[in-house]
């Protein structure tokens, strides 16, 4: 992982710290394995960019941060900035590796992978992850219209909501039933 020498103000570094620990420390062993298989990022089937807020709750806290979504050419980026627009973190994936680089504030167990896999499990299309979630011991489905939930054996790891019919510009929600976390994402499409 890619270290950068960027400074934040100490608000936007709690802020930062709160969401990427709720959605990527490793926290004890747990019986499932808490790291999903990662789709390639043409199994999206199309070019995307979104900027999006997100509201993050764990526990009692709570934190919104900005990010911005790309997924074009066989890859995906991902860019978090703090309330003030300075960047925190930048995730780069072309489908067999995971790059990283993050401010010196964000300490610990930084986890961009599963940060990746969450945004899979809310905006790829359900084909695009039956089948190798289910060669991976993973289950993924929809128990309903605009409700999409992830097993990993009888286990309920997470679930995700639509507001409408395309994630990708709207409103949605994951929750995280194996690390207590919840994330309410606002997107909208850039030209």
């Amino acid at each position: 992982m890619k270290i950068t020498n960027s400074l934040t103000p100490p608000m936007a570094v709690c802020a930062a710290l709160f969401v990427l620990t709720a959605c990527a420390v490793a926290p004890p062993p747990k019986p499932a394995a808490s790291l999903r298989p990662l789709m390639a990022p043409a199994t999206l089937g199309g070019d995307r960019t979104v900027s999006q807020v997100v509201r993050g709750a764990f526990g009692a806290r709570e934190i919104t941060f900005n990010s911005v979504v790309t997924v074009k050419d066989g890859s995906m980026t991902l860019i978090g900035l703090d309330p003030l627009g300075v960047r925190l973190f930048t995730i780069r994936y072309d489908g067999k590796a995971v790059q990283a680089e993050t401010t010196p504030t964000l300490k610990g167990p930084f986890i961009p992978e599963r940060l990746i896999a969450d945004m899979q499990l809310v905006f790829w299309p359900l084909a695009s992850l039956v089948q190798p979630m289910r060669a991976s011991g993973w289950e993924v489905s929809e128990a309903a219209p605009g409700v999409r939930r992830l097993r990993h054996g009888d286990e309920l790891i997470a679930e995700a909501h639509y507001a409408g019919g395309d994630p990708w510009s709207g409103r949605s929600w994951l929750v995280n039933f194996e690390f207590g976390y919840s994330l309410q994402i606002d997107s909208q499409a850039m030209q």
